[in-house]
This record gives C-alpha cells, sequence and structure tokens, in this order.
C-alpha cells in the first residue's frame, strides 16, 4: 500500500535553499552592477558640469577690446530681441576672448545663444568663429537640456555699480558678468543634480581694455 508523502525530503530543502541562494546571489551582482552603473553615470555628469561651467568662465573672463573697435562686446536681453521675433528663449552675448576654444588657441569670436527651433542642437549653444580670419561658425552644445539664458552686466562707467539687462560696446567692458542657465524640471536624478550644477548662477569679473 502506497503512503502519501508528507512535507519535503532534506534533500530537497538543502536543493531548494541552493537554488534560491544562487538566485539572490545573481540579483545582487545586477543590482550591483546597475547601481555602480548610475554612480558612475552620475559622477561623469557632474563632471562634466563643472568643466562647462569653468569653460565659460574662461571664455568670458578672457573677453577683449581692442584699440580698433573691431573686438565688439554685445550683451543683449531677450527683452530687447523679442522685438525682432515672435519669441526668445533666452538673453544672447557675443565677444572675442582671448583663452583658447576649439577652433582657435587665442581669439575666438563667442556667440552663447539658445539654438533655435530648425536646428539638430537644442538647449544653450556657443558659436565659435576664429576672430579676424573669419570662416564660418563652429556651433557647439553647452548645456542641451537649457530651457533659457540670463545674463546681466555690472556697470563699470564712473563709478556705476548697477546691474544692466543689455551692455553693447566697442570701448568699455562691464566689470562683471552674472550668468544663470535655467533648466526646467526632469525625472532623471543624474541630470537633475547636473542641471541644478550648471544652473547655479556664476559671477565673472572681466578684464580691463587693452
Amino acid at each position: 500500500m502506497t503512503h502519501p508523502r508528507r512535507g519535503m525530503t532534506l534533500l530537497e530543502v538543502i536543493v531548494a535553499l541552493t537554488v534560491a541562494g544562487a538566485a539572490l546571489a545573481a540579483g545582487a551582482g545586477v543590482l550591483g552592477f546597475l547601481t555602480d552603473q548610475q554612480d558612475r553615470n552620475g559622477t561623469q555628469a557632474m563632471a562634466s558640469a563643472n568643466a562647462i561651467r569653468g569653460t565659460l568662465r574662461e571664455w568670458i573672463s578672457g573677453a577683449q577690446l581692442t584699440t580698433q573697435g573691431d573686438a565688439p562686446f554685445r550683451g543683449v536681453s531677450s527683452t530687447r530681441l523679442m522685438t525682432s521675433r515672435d519669441t526668445h528663449a533666452g538673453d544672447e552675448l557675443t565677444f572675442v576672448t582671448s583663452a583658447p576654444t576649439d577652433v582657435a588657441s587665442s581669439g575666438t569670436v563667442v556667440h552663447l545663444r539658445m539654438a533655435r527651433q530648425d536646428e539638430a542642437l537644442k538647449g544653450l549653444v556657443a558659436e565659435l568663429t576664429p576672430w579676424r580670419t573669419g570662416g564660418s561658425p563652429t556651433v557647439v552644445g553647452v548645456a542641451p537640456d537649457a530651457a533659457g539664458l540670463q545674463i546681466r552686466y555690472l556697470g563699470s562707467v564712473y563709478g556705476g555699480r548697477a546691474w544692466e539687462k543689455d551692455w553693447v560696446t566697442t570701448s568699455v567692458l562691464p566689470a562683471g558678468a552674472r550668468l544663470e542657465i535655467q533648466f526646467p524640471a526632469t525625472p532623471d536624478a543624474n541630470d537633475r543634480a547636473a542641471n541644478a550644477l550648471l544652473g547655479i548662477p556664476m559671477t565673472i569679473a572681466l578684464g580691463v581694455r587693452r
């Protein structure tokens, strides 16, 4: 007569625990890999954001004017730009920098602006053109997630210290510029942290006339 089995044998228990342990170990390995990958991506995003801030600071602090008047500094607010366009997402700044760029080791026309809708690049971009040698500008991405750009200029004439929305000149640089890149909310934690770093306003001292 065959009796029904009750419960599991010791061997079955051992096998079940071994299989469960292997599954947990594999899951822990995958989780560890994903966590390490996320940490690595987050670190790279923060390092990239910090490098971008350093580059912008170097470019703007290296702004220069000349006695010939052929190196204008042109900071125009979005409000002023809207007089010729239906909508505009941010301020624009054009200047000649003595700092090295992707197109020249010294002497580059830098045009900071928001990308147009018909462009492949998005967000904040920089047009870089070798100064005096001319040629087509090279457009590089600065902050692809950016939704706006605001720049203010610290007065440097007759002891004035007011922050101005516009500064267009061939003779007198502002004492400083305060640049703020604006971002929309993003669900990605790595992008959110990097954009928060990029979005911290920068106050940059400019050089003297030379």
